[in-house]
């Protein structure tokens, strides 16, 4: 009789097998996927089966995600890119790099990136600002990441395309009318794996071919592997054949618009306040509020009297419109505003700091004054006359407890708190256009032990 229900269980499971029908993804040629055990709770598709943990601080800002989120429910709100120019040269590419790139990176250096980046992208048919905007939000301009992520620049993950590359050709699927047709494509001029990944050139190499590849695959693949809403196929680079989340788009294209505000100096006008013209108080606009005026502090102690702008730590802070510093220290304990030269701020120790941290305010005459905080350090003093658009300091996290760097940007008439979406609306999205959820880390379920029943019974009562 036993093998006899063996054979039944064998003949019931194969008939099953058969009956299953394959989906979209799985007719696809490759398997890329890339971090699938991250998992967004505000997706409860993406979650049902997972146990969040928490996410690694590291994990959090390399894959782009806030505690709070930071994504844009709507994308139609997002204006076309910015063209690039017609043509770029090396040297020009390099300047606006290095006011991104950190200032230990050398001229040396940016040079050997700008020139392999305006090579490879002209061979691949890239854009060369987005792959500058790469090396930027994924290695911060350094050759030595060698992580889970990836390798090199560009964080390339060798175990996303390791089976894709065969001889010097990575061989690809495209979405035609009649189903996913194999394209092949030459990159034979660097071996591919980890310690060739460490060279600038061929990592900016494989990463314009890699860009090259997606943006052939796209938008079909990202029906196939159904990912969340996004606007570039920069986003599969970094997260594989299913995108879970825009966060690292929007890092990567906040960066290229950085890069062409550096090497164009092209400014928008917004709405005036008693005759006064602001532009952004940072580059790349438009930018992502991830929150905004009146929201609860402190556990509801007192009120936000301002925005909040996405930002990276060392972006610089402009001056909205000419003026005077009036103010340029520390928020001391919240007890006192102590103004200090900006080699002073440096001295301060953050534990001593109050909610504004280091922070700078700027009175553009008839009673408007602007107000910057969090500021890692700044470049001013009172008393100072500046113009618009002028550097005041760089974004940090001074006197912020829980959030990530960013910038606290604040307005003023007369003394009376405004609402500075209501004059910068050209240059921000308010919260209320964004998603927020709490990145998570999906772990395997935990094997219970199974109390006795009459255990059981204790509990419920």
């Amino acid at each position: 009789m036993k093998p006899f229900a063996s054979l039944l269980s064998l003949i019931v499971l194969c008939a099953l097998t058969v009956s299953l029908r394959s989906t979209h993804a799985q007719k696809t040629p490759w398997n890329r996927r890339l971090r699938t055990s991250v998992v967004l709770s505000d997706r409860p598709a993406l979650k049902a089966d997972a146990r969040p943990g928490s996410l690694d601080p590291q994990e959090l800002r390399r894959l782009g995600l806030r505690p709070r989120g930071a994504g844009l429910l709507d994308l139609s709100h997002w204006p076309d890119e910015p063209p690039s120019p017609a043509t770029v040269l090396p040297d020009e590419l390099a300047a606006a790099m290095a006011e991104l790139c950190p200032a230990e990176t050398s001229s040396e250096d940016l040079a050997t990136y700008s020139q392999a980046i305006v090579r490879y992208s002209q061979k691949f048919s890239v854009d060369p600002w987005l792959l500058a905007a790469l090396v930027y939000t994924q290695s911060a301009c350094s050759t030595q990441p060698n992580n889970s992520y990836g390798t090199g620049l560009t964080l390339i993950n060798v175990g996303m395309h390791r089976e894709h590359v065969r001889h010097g050709v990575y061989r690809f699927g495209v979405y035609g009318g009649e189903g996913w047709r194999r394209r092949e494509l030459v990159v034979d001029a660097f071996p591919f794996n980890r310690k060739a990944l460490t060279d600038p050139n061929a990592n900016l190499y494989f990463a314009a071919a890699f860009l090259s590849v997606f943006s052939e695959q796209c938008p079909q693949i990202d029906q196939a592997f159904d990912s969340a809403p996004h606007r570039h196929f920069v986003s599969h680079f970094v997260w594989g054949d299913r995108v879970a989340d825009t966060g690292p788009e929007d890092r990567v294209l906040t960066a290229r618009r950085r890069l062409l505000k550096s090497h164009a100096e092209t400014n928008r006008r917004s709405r005036r306040l008693s005759g006064i013209s602001f532009v952004s108080p940072l580059d790349g606009f438009p930018r992502i509020a991830t929150s905004g005026l009146g929201e609860p502090r402190a556990n509801g102690q007192r009120l936000h009297r301002g925005i909040d702008f996405a930002s990276e730590t060392g972006e610089p802070v402009r001056a909205v419109a000419s003026g005077i510093v009036r103010f340029a220290g520390v928020d001391w304990e919240r007890r006192a505003h102590i103004a200090l030269e900006p080699w002073g701020a440096l001295l301060v120790h953050e534990r001593h700091m109050g909610p504004k941290g280091l922070f700078v305010e700027v009175d553009h005459g008839g009673g408007v004054v602007s107000l910057y905080a969090h500021l890692a350090s700044y470049d001013i003093q009172a008393g100072q006359e500046i113009e618009a658009g002028q550097q005041l300091g760089v974004v940090g996290r001074t006197g912020v407890r829980d959030s990530a760097a960013h910038l606290h940007f604040g307005l003023f008439k007369d003394g009376e708190v405004l609402d500075p979406l209501d004059h910068l609306a050209a240059y921000v999205f308010p919260p209320t256009l964004t998603r927020r959820g709490q990145a998570n880390l999906a772990r395997p379920a935990k094997k219970r032990r199974v109390r006795p029943q009459r255990h059981r019974r204790k509990l419920l009562r």
